[in-house]
């Protein structure tokens, strides 16, 4: 009996542990080709949520309580996808065959589910990881410029703006840019701030453009277009990976003026990603960037012909500091009134009219630091609560020296940006808060700070006195003139007269003068900002499609809050910070119907920010009907609002020594600057007032409080895969936007309505200001782009796109800045040679001249065409590749904004260890 019930407890406890033994299941996976371990392949046992991915060396391993035998299916873009069985215990040893990925892309921005890119509804174009690896870029950023559609401002090195549809910008308010769920602008600026706070180039998994107006998903900023990138994950990609690149630019010095000499570049960039274990992993960024900037040169004359030898009032483009402009004509009108001698001379020159004389001015090389820097980290914690439950801690800092360009230039000197997340994530939902932090460092605004070095030197006038720049160079230009000299012969001797004592740029007392001023806030007369501003935001999202089975129903809540804090440098804002708060819900839903064959979709979006009474609604439809197999045409109609940036309504800071940058909210129009008693006039009817005396020529200028933009947006394209491999995509939209925010340059006189006080040059204050223009505004265009799998992994792509703006508002600057048209062509090859160890590939970007307006001026942009390349080879045994690369080959500098940098040709190397 006992003997029995031993042996059934043994058979029961046997019973027990094949229920709970669970099998392992591990294997490597390889190139079928190449024999190189593949990296981020997927497996996952069939009809089971069992599963891992492939690590830095190929490897994957995970337990199961399934019996064997089991099926295994293995994916990864760029390969064919597979299927295994897997009969019995013992390490796997698995190969993939290279595939195409023409028209197998998968996209999640342009509904905020998964799916494949041709069957968008909207315009989306792509980057992935291994583009960027096959870029002869040194930067991702840079390869936007090649997507079809998108236009970019360079403004420095390490300062790149972009945006689609036209409106392009330095600091563009109306583009959206999203890292891993959180907007990266600016909290007070508004903008992003190039790379500085942008993933680092060995974390980005994808990158995702939409094209125009993408408000109904993205909210209020994303009139233009809205980026999304997603760096990697954990538990996806592993393995220690670094990536060193030595390059030189600036190599012929007095090309295009460029006043430097061959300069070094320096990326290094290290990440760290590893699962510890199936419910933890971390990952940690690092990168560093230095190199000599671009300098912004243009020396063109903006008021008027000629050059600082034949214009006495010369301000170059890139000049800062002649900005002060004065007529003379009342100091002409003293030294008649003390030397009566003088007559012959002077009251010829009084009945001429005005003789406007700026002051001395300094270009940039010299004046703003040449030193671009960027160094940048991330820390990113995950820990899967639950299989499909995942709770994400990420922290990113971002510090920088670069220069932007607005309404003047403005360079940006150890600038701080961090941004801080807490995620739960679910297959279903996410609940997801962060915060963004501004740190403005020692920005110097350019134009202003270089109007007070003149005057800290050598006022222009001392009323004290009677002395100063102006009455020297008057006495020094009658002087020259009495002994027989022409006007401008005379002028030129009265600069050099009048310069006497000017501290040289970069001068022990010149960089004292900078310091001291850009060191004392604009409140208080210097012109330091202090931006310390922050953002705080709270989101949550759910996907109820497994419950309404019907259609896919995405829905959303988003909480924002910026706390505007410049200590009235930017902001009026001197007494305590600004809150600015908005909130918004959304909903997507899409449905497919006629056999499945086409899909239409929905989105509604609730918006409301506290600076404006009425709330927002915006809307997108949509249809894509599949042709036929891999064809696709779509259709959408967008109504998007774009609630003003606090830039556009908040802003007031001064960019010249008697003008300011403004927003357009009457808090400032009436409250601040008060034009309800001292009415604003069109600068350019002062200047006519100024020239000819008569009152009627002064034209007064309406500001109201500024509101809402919107736009009306329809797009119709077409996209098809044909044989697998020809991808073509074409595209027209048109656009009419209503209350459309531009500028306008207006002047008043505070403290008095009397319109003579115009006269006095010092009485007046200018301002730039942000309003709705009347006119309704319509933008429109088309697009193509064709890409063609040539085999052996030779790979052509070419797209061409135009934009046109229609009935421009001649009284606002718009900033829409793109020519008629452009183009760009890439060819390369990702794997060839014996074991497909050498790759390359080739750009080439076309831009003929057009117009650009910007807040401190606007003239032609010059034709551009830029070449970029790159060659590599791949140490397959070290998991490393090198690449000897460089863009604009044939150093012909250009530039794809007025007032911004001429850019020359840079030439690099780089090694890359375990970068995938």
């Amino acid at each position: 009996m006992l003997r029995s019930i031993i042996i059934s407890m043994v058979c029961l406890f046997g019973v027990c542990l094949t229920v709970n033994a669970q099998i392992v299941i591990s294997g490597n996976v390889r190139n079928s080709v190449t024999q190189e371990v593949v990296p981020v392949v997927s497996v996952t046992m069939k009809e089971a949520q069992n599963g891992d991915y492939t690590n830095d060396q190929g490897n994957f391993k995970f337990s199961t309580r399934k019996n064997y035998p089991v099926t295994l299916i293995l994916s990864s873009v760029g390969f064919e996808t597979k299927e295994i069985i897997i009969s019995g215990p013992g390490f796997q040893r698995i190969e993939l065959s290279p595939a195409s990925v023409l028209g197998k892309e998968v996209v999640v921005s342009a509904s905020r589910f998964v799916q494949k890119k041709i069957e968008s509804p909207v315009t989306i174009e792509r980057i992935s990881s291994k583009d960027i690896i096959n870029s002869p870029q040194p930067s991702y950023y840079n390869m936007l410029q090649g997507l079809k559609g998108v236009d970019v401002t360079t403004s420095s090195l390490l300062f790149t703006t972009i945006t689609t549809r036209g409106f392009n910008t330095s600091g563009n308010t109306n583009f959206t840019q999203i890292v891993d769920g959180m907007d990266n602008q600016a909290p007070g600026l508004n903008f992003p701030i190039g790379a500085i706070i942008g993933l680092t180039e060995l974390d980005v998994d994808n990158l995702e453009v939409l094209s125009g107006a993408s408000s109904a998903l993205y909210g209020s900023r994303g009139l233009n277009g809205t980026m999304v990138m997603t760096g990697k994950d954990p538990f996806k990609y592993q393995g220690l990976s670094a990536q060193i690149t030595q390059g030189v630019n600036h190599v012929k010095k007095g090309k295009a003026n460029d006043p430097l000499g061959p300069s070094p570049y320096y990326d290094w960039t290290v990440r760290w990603g590893k699962k510890v274990n199936d419910k933890f992993a971390f990952k940690i960024n690092v990168q560093y960037t230095q190199a000599k900037d671009w300098m912004a040169n243009d020396t063109t004359n903006t008021n008027g012909p000629g050059g600082p030898r034949q214009d006495p009032n010369y301000n170059g483009v890139n000049i800062y500091g002649s900005k002060t402009s004065v007529d003379i004509n009342p100091f002409l009108e003293g030294a008649l009134a003390q030397v009566p001698e003088l007559e012959p001379i002077i009251s010829p020159m009084l009945a001429e009219g005005r003789h406007m004389v700026a002051r001395t001015g300094y270009p940039e090389y010299g004046y703003l630091s040449s030193d671009a820097k960027m160094f940048k980290a991330n820390v990113e914690l995950r820990y899967k609560i639950k299989p499909k439950l995942e709770a994400i801690v990420s922290g990113t800092y971002g510090q920088g020296n670069a220069v932007y360009s607005n309404d003047t230039r403005y360079a940006l000197k150890d600038f701080h940006l961090g941004q801080y997340r807490a995620e739960l994530k679910a297959e279903h939902w996410f609940v997801r808060a962060y915060t963004s932090r501004e740190n403005s460092g020692r920005t110097i605004i350019a134009m202003p700070t270089a109007q007070l070095i003149n005057e800290a030197w050598k006022p222009s006038y001392d009323g004290n006195t009677g002395d100063g720049w102006y009455p020297q160079y008057t006495s020094a230009l009658l002087e020259a003139m009495s002994q027989g000299q022409s006007y401008i012969d005379a002028s030129n001797l009265a600069r050099t007269f009048a310069d006497q004592g000017r501290p040289d740029a970069g001068s022990a007392q010149f960089l004292h003068l900078k310091d001291s001023i850009s060191n004392i806030p604009t409140s208080k007369g210097g012109t330091l900002f202090t931006d310390k501003s922050r953002l705080f935001n709270a989101e949550t999202q759910y996907n109820f499609t497994h419950l309404v089975k019907f259609a896919e129903l995405i829905a959303g809540l988003n909480y924002r809050l910026y706390r505007l804090d410049s200590k009235g440098t930017l902001f009026p804002d001197n007494d305590s910070p600004i809150d600015v708060a908005e909130y918004s819900a959304y909903a997507h839903l899409t449905k497919k119907v006629i056999r499945e064959k086409l899909s239409l979709a929905a989105a509604f979006r609730y918006d409301k920010n506290t600076l404006f009474a009425k709330p927002r609604i915006t809307t997108r439809v949509s249809a894509v009907l599949e042709v036929n197999k891999e064809s696709f045409i779509r259709f959408s109609y967008q109504n998007a609002y774009s609630f003003p940036s606090n830039i556009q309504s908040l802003q007031s800071t001064p960019v010249d020594y008697n003008s300011f940058a403004s927003g357009g909210s009457d808090r400032l129009l009436n409250g601040v600057y008060q034009f309800n008693k001292y009415p604003a006039y069109t600068l350019e009817s002062v200047d006519s007032f100024q020239r000819t005396k008569n009152p009627a020529d002064l034209k007064q200028f309406a500001l109201n409080d500024i509101k809402p933009q919107s736009v009306d947006a329809f797009e119709l394209g077409y996209s098809s895969l044909i044989a697998g491999r020809v991808l073509i995509d074409v595209l027209g939209y048109y656009s009419t936007w209503k209350n459309f925010i531009g500028y306008v340059n207006v002047a008043n006189t505070p403290g008095t309505a009397d319109p003579n006080a115009f006269l006095d040059h010092g009485t007046y204050i200018q301002y730039n200001i942000a309003y709705n223009g009347a006119e309704k505004v319509n933008t429109y265009g088309y697009a193509a782009s064709v890409s063609v799998d040539l085999s052996h992994h030779f790979l052509a792509k070419v797209n061409f796109s135009s934009d046109f703006l229609k009935n421009r508002n001649n009284s606002q600057v718009n900033n829409f800045n793109t020519p008629n048209y452009k183009f760009n062509v890439d060819f390369g090859n990702t794997g060839f040679g014996k074991k497909e160890r050498f790759s390359f590939n080739t750009t080439f970007r076309y831009r003929p001249a057009y117009f650009y307006q910007i807040g401190f001026g606007s003239g032609t942009v010059p034709a551009s065409a830029v070449i970029d390349a790159q060659v590599s080879y791949r140490l397959l045994q070290a998991h490393s590749t090198i690449k000897l690369g460089g863009v604009n080959l044939t150093n012909t500098y250009y530039r794809n904004g007025f007032g911004s940098p001429a850019i020359g040709g840079m030439y690099y190397v780089t090694f890359a260890y375990n970068v995938f």
